[in-house]
């Protein structure tokens, strides 16, 4: 990813993780059409759609940091081609344990 798209990037995982604490969600699964669309990258789509794009996000390799960073776990499938269409968002433990005492605050 160039600083351009990263920072796109950054910015949309920023604001879904704020949208997922908002509405007390643990995970999302959105299509990579839509991320695309949402996060209106720059980057080919046959990458995006491509199990290696999301292996390297999903370990957190440089360029491909940001979602790591922003305190996701991703899980996918990809199809025999070795394409992906949807990915789950998770929050990593970090901000689950945060999530989990929001939760028990208004159980409380």
């Amino acid at each position: 990813m160039t600083g351009p798209e990263k920072t796109r990037w950054k910015n949309w995982a920023d604001g879904l993780r704020q949208e997922m604490m908002g509405g007390l969600t643990a995970h999302v699964t959105k299509t990579v059409d839509v991320v695309i669309s949402e996060t209106a990258s720059t980057t080919a789509v046959s990458t995006l759609r491509s199990e290696r794009f999301w292996r390297a996000v999903q370990i957190g390799d440089s360029p491909n940091e940001v979602l790591a960073k922003a305190g996701f776990d991703l899980e996918f499938e990809q199809d025999d081609d070795r394409k992906v269409s949807e990915v789950t968002f998770r929050l990593n433990r970090t901000w689950l344990n945060i999530l989990d005492r929001v939760l028990e605050r208004q159980n409380a």
